[in-house]
């Protein structure tokens, strides 16, 4: 008997795709580095919750401004189909108007006193070499986001959090 393969989801820099929410609902992702390549990357997250998986339409307004939450993501939800695309990679992507933010790592054990800033390269954040680690008091840092992929389940427990905090 022969099975037949899943041909592999596709995706890339510029787009778009819908997050289910805990409870039922959606909320919009953009990919801004990364593509199926990379199993993940990085996304900014909007703060808008649909009964429906959005369309192409919904993503039009939006600009990095209005992101809710950037993170590192894994993308097993969108190779499963629960996380649908929307549309193709949009034309009028531009990487350099989505950038990568500085993102803090502080320890768990002394949050105020320990903490690591951490600047990526723009054009490639897989090369390490590259990397800008400075060391900081975790105090300085409250307030950027944490560094490190969240799972897709992480990321919708995030998301449902916060828009239910809105």
């Amino acid at each position: 008997m022969k099975r037949e393969r899943k041909r592999p989801i596709r995706y890339d820099e510029g787009q778009w795709f819908a997050v289910t929410l805990q409870g039922g609902g959606y909320a919009l992702g953009n990919i801004v580095r990364g593509g199926y390549r990379t199993n993940g990357g990085l996304g900014y997250f909007f703060a808008s919750v649909y009964s429906q998986v959005p369309v192409d339409v919904d993503t039009e307004r939006l600009g990095p401004s209005d992101a809710i939450y950037v993170g590192w993501f894994g993308d097993l939800h969108i190779i499963e189909g629960k996380w649908p695309l929307i549309g193709e990679v949009s034309p009028s992507f531009e990487r350099g108007k989505w950038p990568i933010p500085t993102f803090a790592r502080v320890d768990p054990l002394y949050p105020e006193e320990r903490g690591v800033l951490v600047e990526y390269d723009q054009e490639d954040p897989g090369d390490q070499s590259t990397w800008r680690e400075t060391v900081r008091p975790g105090s300085d840092l409250i307030g950027l986001p944490g560094d490190g992929t969240d799972g897709a389940e992480a990321i919708e427990i995030i998301l449902t959090k916060i828009l239910g905090q809105l």
